[in-house]
């Protein structure tokens, strides 16, 4: 659909893991603030969007493609509160955090994986991957997911409820000056179902 660039590569080949030195530097330098982390951020454009609107927020952007991070990411660097990098969230969640916990993760559209049955073993998000999260997560911090695969919203639903409490609408709250990646103005603009959810650690009364 349209400019969507779905992934179709290999995670396994990328043996890249971020760590804390990758991004720590430019974090000190813009002067520390909350932590937000996308996993599978694409060419980086919905995260330099929210950098831009909220200077007071810190943002840390990954993906697994070598060519999507040397064509795109480069275009970002003169935002002083986002990093964008080259890596395998699966090798790079919790350790790259080092001490640091984030208040929110966001998951956007990642790929589906599902062109070929045995490729489904290739999906970012597994039971690994949430218990990470859960560990990086601070107590009042968000997991954020989307997709417009209704099989795979449904099978990351599971795994985060296995560790994570859901956020209802009505109590979470929403960001000022949101921003929307292409792919869900795509989505909007051709009426495709977006499913979303967002989860936390269940410590804060207005989570369920």
């Amino acid at each position: 659909m349209g400019n969507r660039i779905r992934r179709h590569a290999d995670p396994f080949q990328c043996r890249v893991a971020v760590g804390v030195a990758d991004w720590l530097e430019r974090y000190c330098a813009a002067g520390h603030g909350d932590i937000w982390l996308d996993l599978g951020c694409g060419k980086g454009e919905l995260l330099a969007g929210l950098a831009e609107n909220h200077p007071e927020i810190f943002f840390i952007g990954i993906d697994v493609r070598r060519k999507i991070a040397e064509t795109f990411f480069p275009r970002y660097r003169y935002v002083s509160n986002l990093v964008l990098l080259h890596g395998n969230a699966n090798l790079s969640i919790p350790s790259m955090m080092g001490q640091k916990k984030v208040c929110r993760v966001l998951i956007n559209f990642p790929d589906p994986c599902d062109h070929k049955p045995r490729y489904k073993k290739r999906q970012m998000v597994n039971e690994r991957l949430v218990e990470g999260i859960r560990s990086i997560l601070a107590p009042d911090g968000v997991v954020s997911v989307k997709t417009d695969r209704r099989e795979l919203f449904h099978e990351m639903n599971t795994l985060f409820l296995s560790s994570l409490k859901p956020i209802t609408a009505a109590t979470a709250v929403p960001l000022s000056n949101p921003v929307v990646s292409e792919w869900e103005a795509e989505c909007r603009k051709k009426s495709v179902s977006v499913f979303s959810r967002e989860y936390g650690l269940g410590y804060d009364s207005q989570i369920e």
